[in-house]
């Protein structure tokens, strides 16, 4: 049974997906897949790729899980919570990132890892919701992720043409079920499963 570790933060966890265990990208990613793969949810809420930001995913306890199960494939799906003023800066944002896909590289099962450039961020009305700013996440996210994936010689799934409007997600950030499956949806479809590690 191959494993499937999907690491994120809370657009993995399913926030606002009523039945997030169901219907959640990585719970839908499990039942297209079927019994000869195991898909675990390792996203957390609020979570960003920064070391010292204000939710770091490395220091919180599903990263280590992520980490002691020894997945065959790893979807890295972080850097939207780094586009809160008070988590962005570009230079550490690479280096932690990086950091983060190491960690993973260097496991035991040798992982396949596979980097997905977050969805868009919408802010209705202009106000930036939550904190999270697109234009952080379009001319600094996003540019550098596809920059790390290039230089790293890593796949990369980018979701920045999936949502066009924030009709998906209420609050311009986290797709309800219709939008989470569309995001399923887009990442199944930009990766070719039949490759090796």
């Amino acid at each position: 049974m191959k494993r499937i570790a999907c690491v994120g933060d809370s657009i993995t966890w399913g926030f606002t997906i009523v039945n997030r265990r169901k219907y959640s990208y990585p719970a839908l990613l499990q039942q297209r897949l079927g019994a000869e793969y195991e898909v675990r949810n390792f996203g957390y809420n609020d979570a960003s790729a920064r070391f010292d930001a204000d939710t770091p995913y490395v220091k919180k306890s599903v990263y280590q899980e992520s980490l002691a199960w020894n997945p065959d494939v790893v979807l890295l799906m972080l850097g939207s919570n780094d586009t809160k003023k008070r988590n962005w800066d570009p230079e550490i944002f690479r280096r932690d990132y990086k950091r983060i896909v190491e960690s993973y590289l260097k496991l035991p099962s040798q992982p396949r890892v596979i980097l997905i450039a977050p969805i868009q961020i919408f802010q209705p009305m202009h106000i930036p919701l939550l904190g999270l700013y697109t234009e952080t996440m379009e001319n600094g996210v996003r540019p550098a992720i596809r920059e790390i994936a290039a230089e790293m010689g890593l796949e990369l799934v980018d979701l920045v043409n999936l949502f066009t409007d924030s009709k998906y997600m209420m609050d311009g950030v986290h797709p309800q079920r219709e939008g989470a499956r569309m995001l399923e949806e887009a990442i199944y479809s930009g990766i070719d499963w039949q490759r090796k590690a």
